[in-house]
């Protein structure tokens, strides 16, 4: 057989509740309207003995069993205690030892305290709140009572069922036995019967409830004693997904407000009437959040040289080959000058070259970078002997600072003696008629075309097909992948621009052309130099089923069901 209970009714206001009025009529009715077949009274650290006597004589009728026992304030949280009916004479005297002992409202009792002025107290069921606030795991001093896991709703119990770390669950209505009360929930029957725990024992002796309340398989919120099924408003619902229909008016909506009224929002998941209709908006807006969080890590992963990129981009394109051919002009020039002058021979500043000046301006960079970290405190609080490890870096930065100052010495007098050897080649081209070449700086042009072979090279490798994330989800896979262009169309749809790009962005991109295609890059108007890695490559984002190949759109709908709950 199947027995109803509920082992958390108040019938007193005590010095730790809000003010209500009793009322035996209304417990009448509760007991009557959810087929109770056992209830335990349990007032906040309080036993009144003729209230419960009243009760108990009262409920003979309906054939309802009535227990003893009291919802206790132990230590940091809650605990109801319950008894047989032959511990009255011990549950009042334990009672009046609190209300001497333990007058204050925020006053609590300790387990030793529960230990030693509650006679008998390891024969009761001990019922522990779990979940809240006044949560309080089984103390060791009370190891050896049979104790149970009070919790707050059916899904609470059921979540709660399966993990076999956890105290076998229970569920009582924590009632307010009175026709008014300021907390609606703590009176609406229709409401607290579906907060009552059904056990499979014969007879509803205390005996029989003690042996049986902690057997896991012994245990339910509905009379079938049904894992996973719950019992909402007369109607039996799944712990997983329910799917609710009806014609118009046939109370859909009244039902789910009773589930909201009833659940908290963390512990149920609503798919309106019509969602299902969003779901390309859904799978839409999921697929731009995976590819900006993929597209944000591997640009970070080749973050040194795209900041490069953005450095050459925001320079003036030098032309180079203008540049050599006008120097070796000027070169033809002085030649044939010095040719047909007979006093060339006597001015060999004329033929001196300049110093070539190389700066290094990264050390400028790893000298702020240094000084930033000697002078963070944070950052020496990671460390253990942050002093003398700062030594080091100290050291290293004077180092630096030293090479660097050399360094701009050096440039500084390089510089001073081109000023010289430039202004004695003027005054000799004024006296002797020979036209000096013009200056052209070696390093730079060299460095310059290093510096573009470098970047082209690197757009090489990473403008290639490649799957950047992938991730596997109820089933499903996302892939995030990342294609060269193939097309200009593709180009103009993707930065949404009508503006021609065939000629000079697609085809010197398809030709490997990079630096082409960055100097052409930046001179169209839809430029925007924050979304240049933007420009490099396509990105993929496609929803894959558990084969692989790109999901229907049947299976989408479902993927976003799936992730939605």
């Amino acid at each position: 057989m199947v027995k109803r209970i509920d082992f958390h009714i108040h019938t007193i206001a005590s010095k730790k509740d809000y003010e209500f009025e009793f009322s035996l009529e209304w417990l009448r009715e509760y007991v009557s309207i959810a087929n109770l077949d056992a209830i335990a009274i349990t007032n906040h650290d309080l036993f009144d003995r003729d209230n419960f006597l009243d009760i108990k004589e009262s409920l003979i009728d309906l054939e309802c069993k009535v227990y003893p026992g009291m919802e206790l304030s132990l230590e940091t949280g809650h605990v109801n205690i319950v008894f047989d009916t032959t511990e009255i004479d011990n549950l009042s005297s334990f009672s009046s030892w609190i209300e001497e002992n333990k007058p204050g409202v925020n006053d609590t009792i300790l387990v030793s305290e529960l230990n030693e002025n509650m006679k008998n107290w390891s024969d009761g069921i001990y019922i522990f709140e779990q979940g809240k606030s006044n949560s309080l795991k089984v103390p060791d001093n009370l190891s050896s009572v049979i104790a149970v896991g009070g919790v707050s709703n059916q899904l609470k119990f059921q979540s709660t069922f399966w993990n076999e770390n956890e105290l076998v669950p229970v569920l009582f209505s924590d009632a307010h036995a009175t026709k008014t009360d300021s907390d609606i929930d703590r009176n609406d029957i229709t409401f607290l019967k579906q907060k009552n725990t059904f056990l499979q024992i014969d007879n509803c002796s205390f005996e029989e409830i003690k042996n049986c309340i902690a057997d896991r398989s012994k245990v339910a919120v509905n009379s079938d004693l049904l894992r996973n099924v719950i019992e909402i408003n007369s109607h039996r619902v799944s712990t997983g997904l329910n799917l609710i229909v009806g014609k118009r008016g046939t109370g859909k909506t009244y039902f789910l407000e009773k589930i909201k009224r009833e659940y908290p929002e963390d512990d149920i998941y609503e798919i309106p009437q019509f969602e299902t209709a969003n779901s390309e908006e859904f799978i839409n807006n999921y697929r731009k959040n995976q590819r900006f969080e993929a597209f944000e890590i591997w640009k970070e992963k080749h973050s040194i040289q795209f900041n490069a990129i953005q450095d050459y981009m925001k320079h003036p394109e030098n032309n180079l080959m203008k540049e050599m051919e006008a120097y070796l002009e000027s070169v033809k020039i002085h030649a044939k000058d010095n040719a047909n002058s007979k006093s060339s021979s006597k001015y060999k500043l004329t033929k001196e070259s300049n110093f070539e000046i190389v700066s290094k301006d990264s050390l400028i960079n790893y000298l702020e970078s240094l000084h930033k970290i000697i002078i963070s405190k944070d950052f020496w609080d990671y460390l253990s002997e942050p002093e003398k490890k700062k030594i080091f870096f100290i050291e290293s930065y004077n180092e630096l600072k030293s090479a660097y100052i050399k360094n701009a010495k050096e440039m500084k007098l390089k510089d001073r003696v081109n000023e010289i050897i430039r202004d004695v080649k003027s005054i000799l081209s004024t006296k002797t008629g020979i036209n000096n070449p013009d200056d052209f700086n070696y390093t730079n042009t060299v460095q310059n075309i290093k510096y573009k072979e470098k970047i082209n090279d690197f757009l090489k490798d990473v403008i290639t097909e490649k799957v950047i994330k992938t991730e596997d989800i109820h089933g499903y896979k996302i892939e995030v992948k990342i294609t060269p262009y193939d097309s200009a169309k593709q180009f103009q749809t993707s930065h949404a621009i009508r503006e021609a790009v065939q000629n000079d962005l697609i085809k010197p991109y398809k030709d490997k052309d990079y630096i082409t295609f960055l100097n052409n890059l930046k001179q169209k108007e839809f430029y925007n130099s924050a979304n240049l890695e933007e420009y490099f490559t396509n990105v993929e984002v496609n929803l894959l089923d558990s084969y692989g190949t790109p999901a229907s759109g049947g299976q989408a709908v479902g993927f976003s069901w799936l992730f939605a709950i």
